[in-house]
């Protein structure tokens, strides 16, 4: 959109204001300066978005140095793509004119600069909307708290960070991620209650319960069918009470 908008206001600069002595040009090479330098100024913007998203990627932020660099690649870019417009296509080649230097310090560089403003508020007004519609789309993920039965057992994690529970006797084993690495903590518990409180997961034997998105794989040993689990593939046993429910669920989702 942003690309679109500085094409635009070229045209229109262009068109009515006529810079660089334009008015003397015959009406068809006018013309065709309108047109040409506008379709530059769209092809230089998006030429340079890759750029921009590389600065990005390099340091994680958008800083004045990346705006400074990402105006030197803009200024670099038009002058190019302008050259080649005004050279080949506009002038037909014609020897008798202006040399690169001259046309980039005398023409591109003050084009550049006068666009900037116009450019600058477009890239806040469209960053701000965006950003806005990211928050909106992505929002923070809700916290879950399991407990025991005795009042020191609470655990607090998100939905996501829970990876399996498995039963041991009167206790339940929480299995979970801690900045990426698979943790777990033995609470006085029912695998019946924690299924009741937490109905997205999934039952896959009488003494464990799975968080669905962390299905890695199916694995068949002998007469006995395992599911494995992500990050550390681990190893989770299916009865046959389960099983159909579970195949339902992971191979044909959209039944």
């Amino acid at each position: 959109m942003i690309g679109f908008f500085i094409g635009f206001w070229l045209f229109l600069f262009f068109f009515y204001v006529e810079p660089f002595d334009m008015y003397q040009l015959p009406k068809e090479e006018r013309i065709l300066a309108t047109f040409g330098y506008s379709i530059v100024g769209i092809l230089t913007y998006f030429t340079t978005i890759p750029i921009q998203k590389l600065l990005y990627k390099f340091s994680g932020k958008w800083t004045i140095l990346q705006e400074g660099l990402f105006i030197l690649s803009m200024l670099l870019i038009s002058g190019v793509i302008g050259y080649i417009f005004f050279k080949f296509i506009l002038l037909e080649n014609d020897p008798y004119a202006h040399d690169f230097w001259f046309f980039f310090t005398q023409r591109v560089i003050p084009t550049v600069f006068l666009i900037l403003p116009v450019m600058i508020f477009l890239r806040w007004v469209f960053g701000d909307k965006t950003m806005v519609e990211t928050i909106s789309v992505a929002p923070k993920e809700k916290t879950i708290v399991i407990k025991g039965e005795n009042k020191a057992e609470v655990l607090h994690l998100t939905a996501s960070e829970l990876v399996f529970i498995e039963s041991a006797n009167n206790y339940v084993k929480v299995h979970y991620l801690l900045q990426g690495e698979l943790k777990n903590e033995l609470f006085r518990n029912k695998i019946s209650v924690l299924q009741e409180e937490f109905p997205f997961l999934l039952k896959t034997h009488r003494s464990f319960l799975i968080n669905p998105t962390h299905f890695l794989e199916w694995k068949r040993e002998s007469s006995q069918t395992i599911l494995l689990l992500k990050p550390n593939v681990t190893e989770i046993p299916v009865s046959k009470t389960y099983k159909k429910a579970l195949v339902e669920k992971f191979i044909n989702p959209a039944e």
